[in-house]
């Protein structure tokens, strides 16, 4: 049974569910934070926030006395040192942490990491910084000599993501969506709901001291079919027109293509799919069905107003 946690990026998208998730069971939880605002996000979920600027050795040190009696931390955030223009592939900040629940007693770590690292070097889309940030961090971990479970998620959909949010809100807004090539790429999402609660289980579940799950849905679809179906939960006909992969990377190089940078581009391309059976197994419980988040997340996005990214 968990008692105290501690969460890495507990502002995050991914982190703010696990928090509140941990709350409703009673579990005490240790946000890790670099800002104020996000401090108060943390405290306003139930949380402990504890404040650290950057990743720098310096500063993970003084994490010892807040890790002390977790019974393991959950790595949401990004790999970087957390300096400014660092690298982000350079796994030295997830190390400072990893050294610091070494030093505190933390058994256990739950690590985010992609989907496509599986075809690093063997696809065009599946080999670029993001992927090999995530490798590096997968690396550091395993050598870490700490127990590890390392998720490796398609998209984790819900209220206030990077992708299913302005997505709908495009569709909301526009009377044809672009996409980049056919469109008949695959994904495999998971709502963030199971994400949280698979990243609890998997911290409270005995087994060999390192694992890799991936972390998908029940329910694989091709871009061009969660466009139609998103419009059909919206009530409304859409279009879609196409744009050749060449440029559309192109456009998320120079500016951005709808809010997506080359690497979200190149997840989006991947086309990368697993079994559920691994999270259903770790949740003892059925996923939650995409209809089911397409639903819910169209009404937080026309309750919030979301604007459309150019």
């Amino acid at each position: 049974m968990l008692r105290k946690i501690a969460i890495l990026g507990a502002n995050g998208f991914v982190g703010k569910q696990v928090l509140a998730e941990a709350s409703r069971r009673g579990i005490e939880a240790v946000g890790v934070v670099r800002t104020q605002s996000a401090a108060n996000t943390v405290e306003s979920l139930g949380g402990v926030p504890v404040r650290v600027v950057n990743l720098q050795r310096a500063e993970t040190e003084s994490l010892v006395p807040w890790l002390s009696g977790c019974d393991g931390l959950i790595y949401t955030a990004s790999v970087a040192t957390g300096s400014p223009g660092a690298d982000r592939t350079d796994p030295a900040g997830l190390a400072n942490v990893l050294a610091a629940c070494r030093d505190s007693g933390v058994p256990s770590v739950v690590f985010f990491s992609g989907l496509g690292i599986g075809h690093y070097g063997l696809s065009r889309h599946c080999t670029n910084p993001y992927f090999l940030a995530k490798m590096a961090g997968e690396v550091e971990l395993f050598r870490s000599g700490l127990a590890g479970m390392v998720f490796r998620p398609s998209y984790i959909f819900g209220q206030g993501d990077e992708f299913l949010t302005p997505l709908i809100g495009r569709i909301l807004a526009e009377a044809a969506v672009e996409i980049p090539g056919d469109g008949t790429y695959r994904l495999q999402p998971i709502s963030v709901a199971d994400a949280a609660r698979a990243s609890l289980a998997a911290l409270a579940t005995s087994g060999p001291s390192h694992r890799v799950v991936d972390l998908v849905g029940p329910e694989v679809l091709s871009y061009r079919e969660l466009i139609l179906r998103i419009a059909s939960a919206v009530g409304k006909e859409v279009g879609i027109k196409e744009r050749s992969v060449e440029e559309a990377i192109a456009l998320a190089r120079n500016s951005g293509y709808f809010g997506l940078r080359a690497h979200d581009l190149d997840c989006l391309l991947c086309d990368e799919i697993a079994s559920p059976r691994p999270v259903t197994d770790l949740l003892e419980a059925p996923l939650e069905g995409l209809d089911v988040v397409i639903t819910r997340t169209v009404a937080a996005v026309r309750e919030a107003g979301v604007r459309v990214r150019p």
